[in-house]
């Protein structure tokens, strides 16, 4: 049933409370330490299926939360879910930084108690729970350890001394060790619930837990505190049991490790109903996760969108960037070439495959995937899974660490930043904005939610590229290009992505893909904003006002997005220009809303700036990127942006932005038939986007600037294409009849 045959206030209501239902299931603190126990979600399975798994299946069936018997699941789940978060004690062991020995310039953060991080705004008590083990330095709670660029060697050289608290629940028979690699001083003391204090030292190796002395006797309920001073490099904190028969494990139970022993109080009895409803509700949670891609599953076959040849290709796409990693790897040593970041492989398969399932269809004349109403969630079907897996898999390890950011960078600087706004509370900041203002406040909830990992924040660039993807593809049928067409711009803006040298700024902590998936909401919006409501050129203008305060430097390109309203104008140069100045008159009111929309958003940046640092401006007077204006300087950034090198010989995303920037400016002034669809608002987004570079320098990590450059080019590329396509189609066409 489509959603205009609905009753739409009832359908709106159960999606509403299924949204609700699902979000209170999975972010709902279940206490128990289990592999949904909501919120902060730092364990790999929740990390995992919040920033990969449920997206997913939202873009391609969102529908299906709003369908009765899920509604009815979800009201159980939260019902378990309540019950947990009632009874069950908190699990896991809280632990506090204690006098870090390295001087910080956040001195509101790293108080002479303890440190707070991302973990304190959900534990007042600790600056992390051990709930897993931690085998490396990165494990433990650091992401106050930013280092101002003069202390390059300062992550390497730092001591620290942790505080643990926390009770124990042993098994019978079982004695229990911990394994502290990296400790100088210190001892743990365990106090069994007669009263009776033993010291619990810690081991150096799996081996030395062997060791009765570094053993617990036997006994059912223990309290653990104490402090260990750690120095050095090589750090871990790993809780181990050792059953009868010697076997030591890391693998606790879910129901060993708990923060408080006093909560543990006659709670003995039901701890094991705790444990087993604790069960109940992960199985319920991956079940329903389940039967909604098989619910998905079947509306894409239904549809004629998951068909053989699709899932196959698509299927391929997914294992070999997997299975023929190392092969690359080897492959690049015998050439002398070098992929730090194991990311090349999947471009060259990414053309591999989309060029298979074209000509696969282009031979055996199956275009069911290539139908205007289709193809954009084709798409996203053929390149996702593959996409997510791979990114996924490469970033795994990093679930719960924290990331050595290096010093004098960019990418520490929003780490800086977003601390300060989350863990120090200065919401507003304390001074007037230098860097991007709203990117680090992305970062900042990545971690408020997620913990000190990097993961999700790098998962999100994988998001912001994907959608990019699909939008694009969406755009190209909107501008009446070929479906065919649509799936090459798809594979055409992949390729560099993942082959050249824009993979590096993927997970790199810097701004460009999140300020791009914006500017391209916006235009998808304004494009089919013509005969459509002012609600679109609101939410438009909402995107862009993001986009722009992500990335200040786009402003004038985001503003001249407003001309995409008048589109779609054909024909020579001068009826486009004379219908151009038609329509201007025609949708001035949409123009001046959408305009009014960004000034607006830029008027509250300025203000923003007076209120906390006095100066009404989008940032600092005389700012370093401000390096005046010549035309030697300015041909220099446009040939960084274009060729997306700094320096040495174009790259080959040069084949693709420039030619793409050239046809667009043509465009402007002389249109031949195969330029005659070529909406001239991309030629003033091209102008739009060069611009500011008059003023303001584009220095450092290349390709950077040339990010939202390559969807206006690919579409430049893909116009002039599918004409002479459909001319030579048609041409074949003729002689056959």
């Amino acid at each position: 049933m489509h959603l205009n045959k609905l009753n739409f206030p009832v359908f709106f209501f159960k999606l509403v409370l299924g949204v609700f239902l699902f979000a209170f299931v999975l972010g709902l603190p279940s206490g128990i330490t289990a592999w949904f126990d909501g919120l902060p979600w730092t364990s790999g399975a929740e990390t995992l299926t919040l920033s990969v798994i449920i997206p997913f299946l939202l873009i391609l069936g969102w529908r299906f939360l709003s369908l009765r018997l899920p509604i009815v699941v979800l009201g159980t789940l939260l019902t378990l879910k309540l019950i947990l978060f009632l009874a069950s004690p908190s699990g896991g062991w809280l632990v506090r930084v204690i006098s870090p020995s390295v001087n910080q310039e956040r001195q509101s953060s790293v108080g002479a108690s303890w440190v707070k991080t991302y973990a304190t705004a959900w534990n007042k008590n600790a600056s992390g729970i051990l709930q897993k083990p931690w085998t490396e330095k990165l494990d433990f709670p650091l992401d106050w350890a930013l280092f101002s660029p003069n202390c390059k060697t300062c992550f390497d050289a730092l001591a620290l001394t942790v505080e643990v608290d926390g009770a124990l629940l042993m098994p019978e028979g079982n004695r229990f060790a911990v394994i502290a690699r990296g400790v100088e001083e210190g001892t743990l003391s365990a106090v069994n619930k007669n009263g009776e204090s033993f010291d619990l030292l810690p081991a150096k190796s799996f081996e030395d837990a062997g060791n009765q002395k570094y053993q617990l006797p036997q006994g059912e309920e223990w309290k653990i505190s104490g402090k260990l001073k750690y120095a050095g490099v090589d750090w871990s904190l790993v809780p181990v049991m050792v059953n009868p028969d010697g076997e030591i494990s890391s693998d606790l139970d879910r129901g060993t490790l708990w923060q408080n022993k006093e909560d543990l109080a006659g709670s003995l009895d039901y701890i094991g109903l705790i444990k087993i409803l604790s069960l109940i509700l992960d199985a319920g949670i991956i079940l329903f996760l389940a039967a909604w891609a098989t619910w998905i599953t079947r509306l894409l076959v239904e549809k004629e969108i998951l068909n053989w040849p699709l899932a196959i290709c698509s299927l391929i796409l997914t294992c070999l960037p997997i299975a023929t990693a190392n092969l690359f790897g080897e492959l690049w040593e015998v050439l002398r070439l070098s992929d730090p970041t194991n990311v090349a492989h999947l471009g060259i398969l990414v053309v591999v495959a989309g060029t298979s399932f074209l000509t696969w269809a282009w031979w055996k004349k199956d275009f069911r995937n290539f139908h205007a109403d289709r193809i954009a969630e084709s798409v996203f079907l053929f390149f996702g899974p593959g996409i997510l897996l791979l990114f996924s898999k490469k970033w795994w390890p990093s679930i719960g660490q924290w990331k050595n950011w290096g010093t004098g960078d960019d990418w520490t600087s929003y780490q800086i930043y977003a601390r300060t706004i989350v863990v120090e509370g200065e919401w507003l900041g304390n001074s007037i904005f230098v860097m991007q203002p709203l990117y680090r406040y992305f970062v900042g909830i990545y971690h408020w939610l997620f913990g000190q990992s990097a993961f999700v924040q790098n998962m999100a660039d994988v998001w912001c590229i994907l959608g990019t993807t699909v939008l694009l593809t969406s755009l190209a049928i909107k501008l009446r290009l070929s479906a065919l067409t649509a799936f090459a711009a798809s594979l055409t803006y992949l390729m560099p992505t993942f082959l050249g040298g824009f993979r590096y700024q993927i997970g790199r902590g810097l701004v460009e893909h999140h300020a791009l998936i914006f500017i391209a909401l916006a235009i998808w919006l304004l494009y089919q904003a013509r005969d459509g409501s002012f609600f679109k050129i609101i939410l438009a203008g909402f995107f862009g006002v993001i986009g722009y305060w992500i990335r200040q430097d786009h402003l004038i390109v985001i503003t001249m997005l407003v001309f995409f309203i008048i589109e779609p104008l054909h024909g020579t140069t001068k009826e486009v220009w004379r219908t151009f100045w038609e329509q201007i008159w025609t949708h001035w009111k949409k123009g001046f809303t959408y305009v009014g929309v960004v000034a607006f958003g830029v008027f509250l940046l300025c203000f923003r700036n007076w209120w906390v640092g006095g100066v009404f401006g989008p940032t600092v007077p005389n700012h370093p990127n401000y390096t005046g204006q010549d035309l030697i300087h300015f041909y220099q950034r446009i040939q960084i942006i274009v060729t997306a090198v700094d320096h040495g010989n174009p790259s080959l995303a040069t084949l693709i932005l420039l030619p793409g920037t050239l046809l667009g400016l043509l465009a402007l002034v002389w249109r031949p038939k195969f330029l005659q669809n070529y909406p001239i608002a991309i030629g003033l987004a091209l102008i739009g986007l060069f611009l500011p570079y008059w003023f303001v320098a584009n220095w450092g990590y290349a390709p950077r600037y040339s990010i939202h450059l390559l969807p206006l080019t690919i579409i430049s590329l893909m116009i002039v294409g599918d004409y002479f396509f459909k001319k030579l189609s048609k041409h074949k066409f003729q002689e056959q009849k």
